[in-house]
């Protein structure tokens, strides 16, 4: 009779099941399989603890049998009991050490506590019993993962999946690991079925809508976040899902009931705070958003973060006020103290500056902020007292996201002291150690790949590649052109059009049109041909799509840029992933530059951002050249960026490339022939 449970469980019926079961126990309450047979039925019923009941009845009828102590453990495993379920399934193994199950149990938890050694014996053990069984497959794949050997992974799982289609682990599995490897068809597919398999699984919802998301499914995405949410109404993941997915399709209203609502099951959920402050900005303006951020500090003024949206969204005369009172309301906060130190540095109090940071990362050591501002203004120091006081800071650092910054400044004050080896070495740690940090390089589409259209773009496109100086342009513009001035996209944005830093490829159906582009310009009472976008990503495509727009490009030495880049950082962020592919990127991008101005002329205007170093009224008067300004505008915004505590400057001038090539001469090879086509000097 266990048999036909167990048959009617494989075939999905676990009413007949139960219904088997249940007539067995009845007429043999004292039969252990029968028992055992009632607690599978009820676990695959979803009865957790009905399944515990009749196993703990079974047990005290056979309290050796290593197949009741097995289950007992997995049960165990499902309350998060690891010690117990490991104890029950070693247990189960001196009683027989041929049961299969344990073994595929306990190799898991070796893996998961990082006992790789123990993890691959408990695997050999369990091939000696059934090398073919689809979950021992599955841990295979994992330890092949935790080995360094991921060509074996797919293989190992896509097997495991044909032994057992219907296993929810086993499927689940496999559609995480084509999940991370960006085959999101694919992960899509699997993810479904293993949902379809056992809804108890909320988990896989998430991965499954960014799946869909990453194919431009918003639709089916937002569908499985509704579907989510009807079986878990609670479930504040879903209803977050579903905010953010709504936000990103234009429905501002129906987000931001979603996000209120995740505030307020959450109250410290930070990502819905801050889309909550960008969905009010966009429905009522500054007002809406100002208000929001007042009722969030009223309710938790420790909370540190409203502090920090409502400073960066106000007006810079009452931020000193607004810090008043954070520091009031949080006596005992390093960030209040953090951000005071921060405005402190922005005036040129560098000794109330740095005496403000030293007590914030006296109360909170984590504090990166604090600790660079000290690295900065031990900048201003002479060159190798800076170096050994920034050396010192690293010395101090208490995780190594905090050391990999410091290495940047280190690096700058290296190459101040001319130890200019030492200073590459410094910016290659603070991009090469430990996990990479800083988004993707966004792929530079060719403009073969744009539609063929009559209808293009109008108004004017603002881009820079990383290390151009492109902020300092936007700094001074910011002024004179207000709303007119498109910075949006530098931040989380709800513009959806295509053209964001992670975009949509050419050739998908909601890649970036101009009249994608266009329209929430006009939904949002703007002119397009009087806007000036700026653009964190550009390529030859962008420009062929909009191709009534005009490029300002704002550019410097190709070289300069590199370095630029590799020792100061991208103001989107950017990833640094190599000098090598850096290098390669860039040419890649300034080629379609050059293509662009040939073939559409008098659409692409440069700006040599360069230029503000040697002649600020020029660099003014070029302002307002190319962006038809009634007259120069006050540069002094760009200047100030450029610069920190005690004047140093925050980038490196025009030609310091010379000062590294030697060490860099592979890189700035293509790169000089590059600078040529430019009009920059070959040396």
């Amino acid at each position: 009779m266990l048999q036909d449970v167990m048959t009617a469980l494989r075939a999905g019926d676990a009413a007949t099941a139960l219904a088997t079961a249940t007539r067995w126990t009845t007429a043999e309450p004292g039969n252990a399989d029968a028992l055992l047979s009632l607690a599978h039925a009820r676990a695959a019923g979803g009865d957790a603890t009905g399944a515990r009941e009749a196993l703990d009845r079974a047990l005290l009828v056979a309290p050796q049998r290593a197949d009741l102590l097995t289950l007992r453990a997995y049960l165990d495993l499902q309350d998060r009991d690891l010690g117990k379920a490991e104890a029950g399934l070693t247990a189960a193994l001196a009683q027989d050490p041929n049961q299969l199950g344990a073994y595929l149990a306990l190799a898991p938890l070796a893996l998961a506590r990082g006992d790789r050694a123990e993890a691959t014996r408990l695997v050999s053990y369990a091939k000696r019993i059934d090398p073919e069984h689809p979950r021992l497959l599955v841990l295979e794949a994992q330890l092949a993962a935790a080995d360094g050997q991921p060509d074996r992974v797919l293989p190992l799982l896509t097997a495991a999946a044909e032994r057992a289609p219907n296993d929810a682990m086993v499927i689940s599995t496999l559609g995480l690991a084509f999940f991370e490897r960006q085959h999101f068809a694919f992960a899509a597919e699997a993810l479904r079925k293993a949902l379809a398999l056992s809804q108890s699984a909320p988990i896989l919802h998430a991965p499954l809508i960014a799946a869909l998301e990453a194919q431009n499914l918003a639709e089916p995405a937002l569908a499985q976040a509704e579907a989510w949410l009807a079986r878990e109404p609670a479930s504040v993941p879903a209803r977050w899902e579903r905010g953010r997915l709504l936000a990103r399709m234009g429905r501002a209203e129906a987000a931001l009931a979603d996000v209120d609502a995740v505030q307020a099951h959450v109250p410290r959920h930070a990502r819905s705070l801050e889309l909550g402050l960008q969905l009010r900005r966009y429905l009522g303006g500054m007002p809406a958003a100002l208000e929001g951020l007042e009722a969030r500090i009223a309710a938790d003024p420790t909370w540190s973060l409203p502090w920090r949206f409502l400073i960066s969204v106000s007006v810079p005369a009452a931020v000193p006020g607004l810090l008043q009172r954070w520091q009031a309301a949080a006596p005992d906060s390093g960030e209040a103290l953090e951000a005071a130190a921060l405005l402190a540095e922005r005036s040129q109090q560098v000794d109330e500056a740095l005496a403000l940071a030293r007590r914030a990362v006296a109360l909170e050591p984590r504090l990166q902020e604090a600790r660079l501002l000290q690295a900065r203004i031990a900048l201003a120091s002479p060159p190798d007292e800076a170096v050994s006081r920034i050396e010192s800071l690293m010395a101090e650092a208490v995780d190594p996201a905090q050391t990999r910054a410091l290495a940047g400044w280190l690096g700058a004050a290296l190459h101040r002291a001319g130890r200019h080896p030492e200073a590459l070495m410094a910016w290659r740690r603070m991009w090469l150690e430990g996990p990479s940090f800083g988004l993707p390089l966004p792929n530079p589409e060719p403009a073969h790949l744009a539609r063929p259209t009559d209808d293009g773009g109008a108004g004017r496109l603002l881009w820079g590649p990383p290390g151009s100086r492109v902020e300092r342009v936007q700094a001074a513009l910011q002024r004179v052109l207000g709303q007119r001035l498109l910075s949006d996209r530098w931040q989380q944005t709800v513009r959806d059009d295509g053209f964001n830093l992670l975009r949509v490829a050419p050739d998908d159906a909601l890649a970036g049109t101009a009249a994608r582009w266009r329209a929430p310009l006009e939904a949002a009472g703007l002119d397009p041909a009087t806007v000036v976008d700026a653009l964190p990503s550009w390529d030859g495509w962008t420009q062929a799509t909009l191709h009534g727009t005009t490029l300002v490009a704002v550019l410097r030495d190709p070289r300069d840029l590199l370095l630029n880049w590799l020792a100061w950082g991208s103001p989107v962020g950017l990833n640094f992933p190599s000098p090598g592919l850096a290098t390669a990127w860039l040419h890649r991008l300034l080629d379609q530059v050059l293509e662009a101005e040939a073939q559409r002329p008098g659409q692409v205007v440069r700006i040599d951002a360069d230029l503000l170093d040697r002649d600020p009224e020029a660099f003014a008067a070029r302002l307002a050249e190319v962006f038809d300004l009634p007259e120069a505008p006050d540069v002094t915004p760009a200047l100030l960026m450029g610069f920190g505590p005690h004047g140093q400057a925050a980038d490196f001038p025009a030609g310091a490339w010379r000062q590294y090539r030697e060490p860099l001469k592979a890189l700035f090879g293509p790169l000089g022939e590059l600078a040529v086509r430019l009009g920059y000097p070959a040396e």
